[in-house]
């Protein structure tokens, strides 16, 4: 009779993801289980780049493993060592639990037998594990300081290159630091997130690990905001803070500027907050939205779709609306979309002397000196910490109004440079570039220089677009 047995393979690290380590494991146990008479390597369950010495680590093929040895899919398990399963004793415990229930299991292993159905072999097992995990943990911290003292210095850790950024993790990446710059500029500028994704996606840009998958919106974001960009050096994501208390900055080449990139981040958070505290998305597709008002009701008009039209018939696709009275409108006034959007976008052509009026320039905020005088306070006490000059107790205590002082005032800074850059970033040639501009920015030029558009019934029968029944509320300049 066969013995049917669950092949696990696993390796930590895989930096160029074609599973040569996981590959060289299948390989040897499988060439045991066919020495051995009525054993058959029936299914691979491979945790490739998987640590088993994290904690909050999840192995997918190692939970299906254990899944289908208690439910008697399988009748063993192979692997090239012990410490592939198992370099947590309560990832080993459970693994036992399930050999103690059902004893008849087979367990193999290319370096050594082990038998978790006795006694001997399950001890054995807990104290190789034990050791193995020590080993790990021992490497950890060894690890932990040197990347530790790699941050204070300011270089460079292992592993992927860092988008934006060539091999050497030093010298700039021309194509993606133009790619970086674009969509820092674009966002500025008022355009989404998922647009920016979506024409990553499109360009087949990927990460640094180079998955083969489409870029995500997270990851985009990730690449967007990494302090790195602006010559940061970054711990888990965070800017390092250095035994003076001001940020280390690294020893390779910065994208941006620490200004501009505070400005992204400004205006990711603010999108999210507003996201999530007011459910909205500014999600428009269409034109006009919102800026359309009805002149009887004053509400602002909303888009719809129209269901009857098809492809290749005449007429608007789409028509701009008062909602109905339920909706808070008086549902009276509607106008055909596509009609109505080109008469806007040739006002503005037309009006191009009125929107390139000159931009004011940009305005000093007037809290940076105090900011600076906060950032010097907060890196005089934590060097006199780190000095033995002051106690924990007594910095702590000085610190946290510093420190909720510094947050409020960088957080005004950003909002200053955010507005500083949106209303440079918003000038475009409107003769050349107005119609290549996503919707969102499109909206954004058109709300710089119009507050309002009123849009008067046109009266009953009314077929033709009449540009004298609006009403266009020009913003003061």
């Amino acid at each position: 009779m066969a013995v049917r047995l669950g092949g696990y393979a696993r390796i930590s690290l895989d930096k160029d993801g074609q599973e040569l380590g996981v590959d060289r494991q299948r390989s040897d146990y499988r060439q045991v289980a066919g020495v051995r008479p009525g054993w058959i390597a029936a299914r691979d369950y491979i945790d490739n780049d998987i640590s088993a010495f994290k904690r909050n680590v999840v192995r997918p093929e190692f939970e299906k493993l254990l899944v289908d040895l208690q439910t008697g899919v399988l009748d063993g398990v192979i692997a090239y060592d012990l410490d592939r399963l198992a370099r947590q004793p309560r990832d080993l415990e459970r693994l036992i639990d399930v050999f103690e229930d059902r004893p008849e299991l087979v367990f193999c292993t290319v370096t050594n037998d082990i038998d978790l159905s006795t006694s001997d072999g399950r001890t054995m097992a807990r104290v190789m594990v034990a050791f193995a995990n020590k080993a790990s943990a021992d490497t950890g911290r060894r690890v932990a300081r040197k990347h530790r003292e790699l941050a204070d210095a300011g270089k460079n850790a292992g592993g992927f290159p860092p988008f934006g950024w060539k091999d050497d993790r030093v010298t700039v990446d021309p194509a993606q630091a133009e790619l970086i710059t674009q969509a820092h500029d674009a966002l500025l500028a008022g355009t989404r997130l998922s647009t920016i994704t979506a024409e990553w996606q499109k360009l087949g840009i990927r990460t640094s690990r180079n998955t083969g998958k489409p870029i995500t919106r997270v990851a985009l974001k990730g690449i967007l905001t990494n302090p790195r960009l602006a010559g940061f050096r970054t711990v888990k994501g965070q800017k390092h803070i250095g035994e003076d208390g001001k940020p280390v900055m690294g020893v390779w080449e910065p994208i941006c500027t620490p200004d501009k990139l505070d400005a992204v981040v400004a205006v990711l958070a603010d999108v999210n907050s507003r996201y999530k505290t007011n459910n909205l998305s500014n999600n428009h597709k269409y034109l006009l939205s919102g800026i359309l008002r009805c002149a009887e009701c004053g509400t602002r008009m909303i888009a719809n779709m129209r269901s009857s039209w098809k492809e290749g018939s005449k007429g608007s696709r789409f028509t701009y609306r008062c909602p109905a009275a339920k909706d808070g409108g008086c549902g009276k006034v509607s106008r055909a979309g596509e009609p109505l959007d080109e008469h806007i976008i040739a006002l503005i052509h037309d009006a191009e002397t009125r929107l390139k009026a000159p931009t004011p320039g940009p305005v000093e905020w007037p809290g940076a000196v105090r900011l600076i005088e906060v950032e010097e306070s907060i890196s005089d006490l934590i060097s006199a910490m780190n000095s033995g000059t002051l106690k924990a107790r007594t910095v702590i205590a000085m610190l946290e109004p510093l420190e909720k002082e510094r947050d409020e005032l960088e957080y005004e800074r950003n909002r200053h440079a955010v507005e500083q850059i949106k209303t440079s970033a918003a000038t475009v040639e409107l003769s050349e570039e107005f119609e290549r501009l996503p919707i969102e920015r499109q909206r954004a030029v058109i709300a710089k220089h119009i507050k309002a558009i009123v849009v008067n019934p046109a009266g009953r029968g009314a077929r033709k677009f009449n540009p004298d029944l609006l009403e266009v509320v020009w913003a003061a300049y």
